[in-house]
């Protein structure tokens, strides 16, 4: 991963990047997000629970294309945080690493989070949303819905809950992910009393964009030692990179350079699981600072792909296994007017990486029921099974975490 690359392979890259210069009306500087240490402190637990989650997932899906949004899965969480109380409270907390922030804290730091985010870079279309779907009829505490309302922007809707019902939700997932998703609830159970729903939608174009001239088809091993042919984008730039004893990790950012891909790619001699045994948000961090510009030929294959999965599982695994409870669940700043607790926990996903750049998208829906010389180059060649994340890079903030295990499946 780190010896020159030869002349032979340079020839398949046929033009240097240039710089990005569709919207030329966009700023090309960064922005510098300088976070209040409440929100600083959100990020950190925020990436940990995402982090934590996504390994578990992994674990259990091994020979998948994966991806989630750990942004998606916190605000939903969070909303439904809002309403619990005692030990499931003290639940979420842990679940989530609250145990430093007050609730207080935690929704506005969210918020700041938010507002940074979605103001981050003009040429970035990024999109965060947030709903609450209620039972009509069902007495939900006006305290709850004002703080979601206020710190989430949460829609809030009294429903009849029906195949009219599951319609009108479907479709605010379909708006909100722009078309990337399109249904998250099939029917609703007949003791469902409210849906809180995250929606997050993503689409950037490379800063650095390739040149479909320089995309050809190449072998990417698989795990089982088998390979494919697919499309590999190709070009020669200036990046981050990290080099590490078990994989190498190179940043592409996105319009003005607030927000990127970070890909991981193990060693020839080492795999995915090499890297997540080493993956927490403290590594991370430090991964992150070691970086150094580089100059790279890169190829990286276009890929695109959906996932879903129910996460009760492995939410009551890392502690919110009473939130499950119906017997021991308590949601009652939701409601005192009957007992819930959580059905479920669904989250599903888009990506599609081209020359262009990235689309993305995550819904995570919470079912509540009741009861320059000419330089030399390192070569950095994606063709085996890699992780990514995309993140902003003054907030540090993991929006996107996932990994490829065959490119060519969707």
């Amino acid at each position: 991963m780190k010896k020159l690359i030869s002349s032979v392979l340079v020839v398949f890259i046929l033009l240097s990047c240039e710089e990005n210069s569709n919207n030329p009306e966009f700023p090309t500087e960064e922005k510098v997000i300088d976070l209040s240490l409440e929100s600083k402190a959100m990020v950190s637990t925020d990436n940990q629970f995402g982090i934590d989650i996504f390994k578990r997932m992994v674990t259990d899906d091994q020979d998948k294309n994966l991806m989630i949004s750990p942004l998606s899965i916190s605000q939903a969480l969070l909303m439904t945080y809002n309403g619990a109380i005692e030990s499931t409270k003290t639940a979420f907390e842990k679940t989530l690493y609250l145990h430093e922030l007050t609730k207080e804290e935690v929704n506005q730091a969210q918020k700041e989070l938010t507002d940074e985010l979605l103001n981050a870079d003009p040429g970035v279309k990024l999109n965060i949303a947030n709903s609450i779907w209620y039972k009509q009829g069902i007495s939900v505490k006006p305290e709850f819905v004002q703080v979601n309302h206020d710190y989430y922007n949460a829609e809030v809707n009294e429903v009849v809950f029906d195949q009219a019902a599951v319609n009108l939700i479907n479709d605010w997932v379909f708006d909100n992910t722009n078309g990337k998703i399109d249904q998250v609830i099939e029917q609703i159970d007949p003791l469902a009393i409210m849906f809180l729903i995250n929606a997050v939608y993503f689409k950037g174009n490379w800063k650095y964009t390739f040149e479909e001239s320089n995309t050809i088809n190449d072998e990417f091993n698989l795990s089982n030692g088998d390979n494919v042919s697919v499309p590999f984008m190709n070009q020669e730039l200036t990046a981050n990179m990290m080099f590490h004893d078990d994989f190498s990790m190179v940043e592409l950012p996105y319009g003005r350079g607030n927000f990127s891909m970070l890909i991981f790619l193990p060693e020839e001699n080492k795999t995915i699981n090499h890297i997540l045994d080493e993956l927490n948000n403290e590594n991370y961090k430090k991964w992150l600072d070691s970086m150094q510009e580089t100059n790279i030929a890169l190829s990286i294959p276009k890929f695109k792909f959906k996932y879903e999965n129910v996460l009760n599982d492995y939410l009551s695994a890392m502690g919110l296994s009473v939130a499950f409870d119906p017997l021991e669940a308590d949601f009652s700043d939701i409601t005192e007017s009957m007992d819930l607790y959580i059905d479920f926990v669904k989250h599903k996903s888009f990506i599609e990486v081209n020359e262009v750049g990235t689309e993305a998208a995550a819904v995570t829906v919470v079912g509540i029921n009741t009861t320059s010389i000419e330089p030399s180059y390192s070569e950095f060649i994606v063709n085996h099974p890699f992780l990514f994340a995309i993140r902003e890079k003054y907030t540090n903030a993991i929006l996107f975490m996932g990994k490829v295990e065959d490119p060519s499946k969707e």
